[in-house]
């Protein structure tokens, strides 16, 4: 994938900074935003616009670094259509909301949406039809260096329990503390579901309305990881599938809810 990341801030800059580290790619700014140690940056002095019109072609992916309205008038002119355009993600400066603006399918820009929002601990953005029709949230939780198959049999078995498939799932949600489970983002690869870190603050919001664990509590600092995630993990989220325990694993079900 060749990736051109653009900012226009100082602010930006630094959210710019992270996913470059991140997911590698060019990083563009503006000259007077540039200081002595951003020496992995290109500077440009003309317009962003002129610097789309100049780059377009050479690459696949965008990631702007802007408000949503300034790259709707950057592109405008470049765009022909979902087979040829690139990924085009817009993301704010605080790094909340990654938004797949452009060639959601065709392009990558859901998947790409997905991972940067990830890296900035934010939410992503997607409003392509097929991905609303994907309403479940998962929430798992898993001993320190649980194998990718394992969490994926506990997927698979807890969603039968409730009668529904893999394609049904938007998302799955653990707590931040794993983060660095390699076995999550293998399996996010694998079935191509985007991850969800919660932090542990949010989740002491919300604990009380669920089933305690004292080993958890004294493990984490919390007292449970699978309901409160998946209910924290979407939005308008009903458990489906209360906290289940299987070898290694616990996970819980959420379903979000169609106004």
């Amino acid at each position: 994938m060749s990736l051109a990341i653009i900012a226009i801030t100082t602010h930006g800059l630094t959210v710019a900074g992270k996913l470059q580290d991140n997911l590698k790619g060019d990083l563009y700014a503006p000259e007077n935003i540039i200081n002595d140690n951003n020496a992995n940056i290109t500077a440009y002095e003309t317009t962003t616009k002129k610097l789309i019109e100049k780059i377009w072609s050479r690459y696949n992916s965008f990631i702007f670094i802007m408000a949503l309205g300034i790259v709707s008038r950057i592109i405008k002119d470049q765009i022909e259509n979902k087979f040829k355009d690139p990924a085009i993600v817009v993301v704010d400066e605080m790094g909340r909301y990654a938004i797949s603006t452009l060639s959601g399918h065709e392009g990558g820009a859901n998947r790409l949406a997905e991972k940067v929002a990830l890296i900035c601990r934010g939410d992503f953005v997607i409003t392509t039809g097929s991905e609303a029709t994907k309403t479940l949230i998962a929430g798992m939780g898993c001993r320190r260096g649980t194998p990718a198959d394992q969490l994926e049999e506990t997927l698979r078995e807890g969603l039968k329990r409730i009668n529904r498939t893999v394609n049904e799932v938007r998302l799955i949600a653990s707590v931040e503390d794993k983060e660095d489970e390699e076995g999550f983002h293998q399996l996010s690869e694998k079935l191509k579901i985007p991850l969800k870190f919660i932090s542990k603050s949010r989740i002491k919001t919300i604990e009380d309305n669920f089933s305690k664990s004292e080993t958890v509590k004294k493990a984490l600092g919390i007292y449970s990881v699978a309901e409160p995630c998946a209910i924290l993990g979407g939005f308008r989220c009903q458990i489906v599938l209360p906290k289940t325990k299987l070898p290694q694993t616990t996970i819980a079900i959420a379903e979000e809810k169609f106004l």
